[in-house]
């Protein structure tokens, strides 16, 4: 038996392909717009989640390379700082060296040779305290907003953030099962944040009192941390330790680059501090003859103490020289690295390309077809009108 189909069916049925054929048109026009493969994560949940996970590595990448860039100009300006620093004190280095002989032909310009220690002195603190990156110091550690180095107020004592840098080395307490918890494991030179603070045994007050004297404090600083994320892993271990080697450490204590504490002969080792003293000896010579042999009977002795502290300066010199070298190579890493974040934004481009954008070519053709379709669809649609209108008036 045959079916009829009535004027209502046949509209019904037009109705609902005119509909699809709209939509069709629709999203495929938008697909020529928007040139991508999906717009939502329904149409296609795989592809969504693959591009997913390459766009938060796109945007982790982009974080890397802001850090990057950040720590570069930092490295860069201590580079040039220190660069200034150790030619200072190569460029003098033949000056000094002429001092060593007391009766060498230059004797009677050791005074003169003083004031240009001195002067050196303090055009190297100059430098390190002008160096600085938008209004961050770069040598003052965590304290970025102070000048790191200042002078006491006669002039001959050197302060890193308040702290005398000859301050003479302290021993911690020996380690062994008493060690309280909270001190920090061996060679980590933070200062514990948590000390008791009454009710604290004898092996904990020795500790406390180790952690309370300036050595203690002024090592810490020298050994401050920053760590930043720039894309190499950042791992923690199972105590909340940073993972050697997954952060980078852009952290530059201006005491650290110049040296500091006493060693022991009880000289400095802070080569500024070695510069300093040496002008006050050679400051305090004879100006025609250069002897120190009327300085109240102390002339031996300062000539001892001159001739033990050109040698240790030549120490000094090369002792900024390596952290020079090493701020050095840190600066061709961070380079490396932000060409390597570089590089890499490449291939997460190209990924994400591959999984989101359409094949201009394919996708005018889909529109095209899309098109005929709905073309077609209103050209039924005037025919079925037409043979309908007729049919209603017989």
């Amino acid at each position: 038996m045959a079916m009829r189909v009535t004027t209502g069916m046949a509209m019904n049925l037009y109705r609902y392909n005119l509909q699809n054929s709209t939509v069709a048109l629709a999203n495929s026009r938008d697909k020529v717009i928007s040139q991508r493969r999906f717009d939502s994560f329904a149409e296609s949940p795989t592809t969504a989640i693959q591009a997913w996970r390459i766009r938060r590595a796109m945007t982790n990448n982009e974080s890397y390379q802001r850090n990057t860039s950040d720590t570069i100009s930092r490295f860069s300006i201590a580079w040039q700082s220190m660069d200034k620093v150790v030619n200072a004190l190569v460029d003098k280095d033949g000056s000094f060296s002429d001092i060593r002989a007391m009766n060498a032909a230059t004797a009677s310009g050791k005074v003169e040779l003083g004031r240009v220690m001195n002067n050196t002195a303090e055009s190297v603190i100059q430098v390190m305290n002008s160096a600085k990156y938008g209004d961050h110091f770069v040598f003052a550690g965590d304290d970025e907003m102070n000048a790191p180095f200042t002078w006491s107020q006669d002039g001959k004592t050197l302060l890193y953030r308040g702290i005398d840098v000859n301050t003479a080395p302290v021993d911690p307490p020996e380690r062994d099962g008493n060690t309280p918890d909270w001190v920090p494991a061996s060679g980590d030179h933070s200062l514990p944040t948590n000390m008791p603070k009454t009710g604290a045994d004898a092996n904990e007050q020795a500790w406390i009192d180790y952690y309370n004297t300036d050595w203690a404090r002024l090592d810490a600083l020298a050994n401050e941390h920053e760590f930043v994320d720039l894309g190499m892993g950042l791992l923690e271990d199972e105590d909340g330790r940073l993972v050697t080697g997954t952060a980078f450490d852009r952290s530059l204590p201006g005491v650290k680059m110049l040296g500091y504490g006493l060693d022991e002969d009880g000289d400095p080792k802070n080569v500024v501090m070695v510069l300093k003293r040496l002008g006050e000896i050679f400051e305090s010579c004879d100006p025609e003859t250069g002897s120190l042999e009327g300085d109240n009977g102390r002339g031996e002795s300062l000539i001892s103490e001159a001739t033990r502290l050109m040698d240790k300066l030549k120490d000094s010199k090369e002792y900024c020289t390596r952290q020079y070298t090493t701020i050095d190579t840190n600066s061709h890493f961070l380079t490396e690295n932000k060409e390597r974040m570089e590089a890499n934004e490449d291939y997460l481009q190209e990924e994400r390309a591959n999984l989101e954008d359409l094949d201009p070519a394919d996708a005018i053709t889909q529109f095209s077809w899309d098109y005929y379709c709905y073309s077609a669809a209103l050209k039924v649609g005037t025919q079925l009108l037409s043979q309908s209108l007729i049919d209603y008036m017989n």
